[in-house]
């Protein structure tokens, strides 16, 4: 059997997109910087605004209640237009990122490990299309023959409280359990302990929450572009749409904890794209205080070495011209 290797400069998938709102300009230059960084090639899908909607392309929403110039309609309307870029190009496997990410400076040996173990290695009983039993070995990425999403960047999960399969395997960039945000799943359901550290657990998808960073097959963006408002109606956020529908089976996959993409937050204004009420108050508490608004001041959570952070050996003295002294 081969021996795992660093993925390429796409993951190991055959394209990495990315979601983000033409306007937020701040954010694709750190993406800019953090793939130039890190070796890898990213594809941008512009985030849309309900607002510049028409009408005529609104989904239907089965709930009357709802209104469908809500802001999460502009945020499913980017998904789906992911979602679709997939089928029109005919991409086998590919990642879907959110443009306020953060991974570890070692994500092509994280991922090309990850795409090893379900390659090779995965020990998780699973059927293929039409039922029959699959093969260990696949020749798809990540072994994306046999699902529809695979989840690597979500801010909460619940795994299925009834079924136990699952498996687990060593990580050297896998930081400890207390270290996650993931500390009660890993400790309650997967029976590890707060100090364990190098593990990670890959077990089928259930109740994932946001959409920061996850995969999809060709199949899995056909179906979640049936299913969840580009020939169906739609009725609440796309992430939830998504759980709902991975709950009931008609969308299946794996999901990996502690997952490798985290959230980068900032203080200020570029936090969030939208204009919420109770984050216009905590800029109102803040606007006093001393604090590095830029995307440098940023943090994140659950890395063992964030790439973020990192860039900052690009603000370190430059070499200097012979015989010049810097003032």
């Amino acid at each position: 059997m081969r021996a795992p290797k660093p993925a390429n400069e796409t993951l190991d998938f055959q394209e990495i997109l990315y979601i983000s709102m033409p306007y937020r300009t701040d954010r694709q230059d750190a993406l800019a910087l953090l793939a130039a960084e890190t070796g890898l090639r990213l594809t941008m899908i512009p985030g849309i605004s309900t607002d510049d909607m028409s009408e005529k392309g609104l989904p239907v929403t089965n709930n009357p209640t709802h209104d469908p110039h809500w802001p999460w309609v502009g945020i499913w309307r980017a998904h789906a237009n992911a979602w679709r870029y997939i089928i029109d190009n005919d991409l086998g496997s590919t990642l879907i990122l959110e443009d306020d990410v953060d991974w570890d400076v070692y994500i092509k040996d994280v991922m090309g490990l990850l795409n090893w173990q379900m390659r090779y290695n995965n020990t998780i009983p699973r059927h293929g299309r039409r039922g029959e039993k699959e093969s260990r070995v696949s020749d798809c990425a990540y072994g994306c023959d046999y699902w529809d999403t695979m989840f690597v960047g979500q801010c909460q999960n619940s795994a299925h409280p009834d079924d136990l399969r699952h498996m687990t395997y060593h990580d050297p960039y896998s930081p400890a359990v207390k270290d996650t945000g993931f500390v009660g799943e890993l400790k309650d359901h997967w029976n590890l302990t707060e100090e364990d550290a190098s593990v990670r657990v890959l077990a089928p998808t259930f109740n994932p929450l946001c959409l920061q960073a996850y995969a999809l097959s060709n199949l899995g963006a056909r179906r979640a572009l049936y299913q969840i408002g580009g020939f169906h109606s739609i009725h609440t956020a796309v992430d939830v749409e998504m759980i709902e529908h991975l709950e009931s089976g008609q969308l299946a996959g794996y999901t990996v904890t502690p997952p490798p993409f985290v959230k980068w937050g900032v203080h200020g204004r570029g936090e969030t794209d939208n204009f919420y009420q109770h984050f216009e108050d905590q800029l109102e508490e803040e606007k006093d205080k001393d604090l590095d608004r830029s995307m440098a001041g940023g943090w994140s959570s659950g890395l063992m070495t964030s790439a973020r952070k990192a860039l900052g050996v690009l603000g370190a003295p430059a070499r200097e011209w012979e015989g010049v002294t810097s003032r």
